[in-house]
């Protein structure tokens, strides 16, 4: 949630740490967590502490990419836009945030809309995910995945600012430890099997495609109209009249008993479907707009009316996974 002053529903909100939460678990909507994205009992803290606490195991594949790493020296998103640099560092490199990490069995994979996170050997929520809103999406797959997964970012090329890589995964998975795409085909789209069943759409692209993922990509696989909601501070995307599917952009986002607040106020990038008959929810880490950066990454799902949640269960010692917030 972005930074609300003004407001004291959900804890933390006052400070931008307040963030509501669903897992496969939950057969509810979004719940508000009663633990703040500082605090180190949560499902962000616990997934990312799996890796953290085997991050010297040279068994362990990792990841850590940002389009403005942990290192960055970029003092924050307004600074940034401010000095008209916003595009200027990832110009050449995707506009894509995540995390992954993989044993020989099972692994995550984080994406997520938070500049200069996470550090690379311990959790820490940063400033620079305080003042706007954010969005996570955490994936818990078996290693049979990670090829695609590589794929995926074989085409969005992202910044990575901390990394592993086994020999026997880079044997078994020739395309991780290759260095971007180039030539057509300029974009993938890919069905994933997460640990619990769960089926997710994932749309990757170069920055060769020379169009908005949304409107191009996203909205006529789909066959669905959608509402984008992302970080637009360049020239918006005009409408296309002639397009089967249209994808509109949202002004004004309120989540559960939350303050409404306006898009200016959002870092997320999510979407979702207006046909009610195909209800799909976006969750990414690319901006719809003009003047922005060339890669990006999208996720998507469709819901059935009984289990519209994402994520993964685990306790005891279990494989690599999304770790939820008991």
């Amino acid at each position: 949630m972005p930074m609300e002053a003004a407001d004291s529903s959900v804890p933390g909100i006052q400070k931008g740490v307040a963030w509501y939460y669903v897992d496969a678990t939950t057969k509810s909507a979004l719940t508000p967590s009663q633990k703040t994205l500082d605090d180190k009992d949560q499902a962000i803290a616990y997934t990312l502490n799996q890796y953290y606490s085997k991050k010297t195991d040279p068994t362990i594949f990792h990841a850590m990419y940002n389009d403005e790493p942990y290192n960055s020296t970029t003092s924050s998103l307004l600074d940034a836009l401010t000095a008209n640099r916003a595009e200027l560092p990832t110009i050449q490199f995707g506009h894509t945030k995540g995390v992954v990490f993989f044993d020989s069995t099972s692994g995550v994979w984080l994406i997520h809309s938070v500049p200069k996170f996470p550090p690379p050997d311990h959790y820490e929520y940063p400033p620079s995910g305080h003042d706007y809103g954010q969005t996570m999406l955490c994936l818990s797959f078996n290693y049979q995945q990670l090829g695609k997964i590589a794929t995926q970012l074989y085409y969005n090329k992202p910044i990575i600012y901390s990394s592993g890589l086994p020999t026997k995964m880079a044997a078994d998975y020739p395309v991780i430890a290759g260095k971007y795409k180039q030539g057509e085909p300029y974009s993938s789209t890919l069905t994933f099997n997460t640990i619990n069943g769960q089926t997710f759409t994932s749309f990757a692209k170069t920055n060769q495609f020379n169009n908005d993922l949304y409107d191009a990509l996203v909205a006529p696989t789909l066959k669905s109209d959608l509402i984008a909601e992302t970080w637009r501070r360049g020239s918006e995307i005009p409408l296309s009249c002639g397009a089967s599917y249209h994808t509109n952009d949202a002004l004004e986002i309120q989540v559960g008993s939350t303050s409404e607040f306006k898009y200016t106020k959002d870092h997320s990038k999510m979407a979702r479907s207006t046909d009610p008959t195909k209800p799909w929810v976006c969750i990414g880490d690319i901006n719809r707009m003009f003047g922005g950066h060339c890669d990006f990454e999208e996720m998507s799902r469709q819901p059935d009316c009984q289990d519209a949640n994402v994520g993964a269960r685990a306790n005891g010692s279990q494989p690599l996974k999304h770790r939820d917030q008991n």
